[in-house]
């Protein structure tokens, strides 16, 4: 029952920072001048996340309701819901490497990033369809090559930035507050990720640690988000700048 109530608590926690990056991902997009596509699928995706992490929640309501709810996929496959979430690491590590990737401005290097997050879809979906992962472990695979694609998106979006003016108005950039989101919550939950066969009832101080970290790095990557989209949106002088 403890572990009911701090799954309740953290679910509340998690659920209210994404609603809140929702928001203020919309407060943002109104207050662009010009709306790019880029900003548009990112505030769609966190809008994605948030009704996925809902959905998802079918399976510790049914385990600690003892199945009196959602019954009907007890004793199934379905019973957890490890599935959906290595569906999901495929697109979430495929958006952010393509979300980085879109500030890019050489040509080459963008093409090589693009073939990268392909062979990563594929690899991915590959693995997940002929070994026994999909439905009884998160799959290693996709975090840690996932994480690395990410980390390199990134780095390249950096070296970017240290090429241009840009350098000058960081404080005022949407996708240096998304990056330092990003890179902390995968820093912080991939290595749990690479020992997740550990997360069952017999260790119980692992799954405390973990579920600690996951709420330190949701609650940090959120809050990043969130600080980014009103910051970023502060004044209309600030996005002309950005648009010159």
């Amino acid at each position: 029952m403890d572990f009911f109530f701090e799954y309740l608590l953290n679910s509340i926690v998690g659920f209210s920072l994404e609603l809140l990056a929702v928001i203020a991902g919309i407060y943002y997009l109104v207050r662009e001048p010009i709306i790019k596509r880029r900003d548009k699928y990112l505030v769609y995706f966190l809008l994605f996340n948030f009704f996925l992490e809902i959905f998802a929640s079918y399976a510790p309501i049914g385990f600690f309701s003892n199945f009196k709810y959602f019954s009907f996929v007890k004793n199934t496959p379905f019973e957890n819901n490890v599935w959906l979430y290595n569906i999901y690491l495929l697109i979430n590590f495929s958006f952010f490497s393509y979300y980085f990737r879109s500030f890019l401005q050489n040509i080459k290097t963008r093409m090589v990033l693009k073939n990268l997050i392909f062979l990563f879809i594929i690899l991915g979906t590959i693995n997940l369809l002929y070994t026994d992962v999909f439905f009884k472990d998160y799959s290693l695979f996709s975090t840690v090559v996932g994480s690395l694609l990410v980390l390199i998106a990134v780095v390249l979006f950096y070296f970017n930035i240290l090429k241009s003016d840009e350098i000058i108005n960081l404080k005022k950039l949407l996708p240096i507050y998304i990056s330092i989101g990003v890179l902390v919550f995968n820093l912080c939950v991939t290595p749990l990720d690479i020992f997740s066969k550990y997360f069952n009832e017999e260790n119980g101080l692992f799954i405390t640690f973990k579920t600690s970290i996951l709420v330190f790095a949701s609650v940090f990557m959120y809050s990043a988000f969130i600080t980014g989209f009103i910051v970023c949106a502060k004044s209309d002088s600030n996005k002309e700048e950005l648009l010159n």
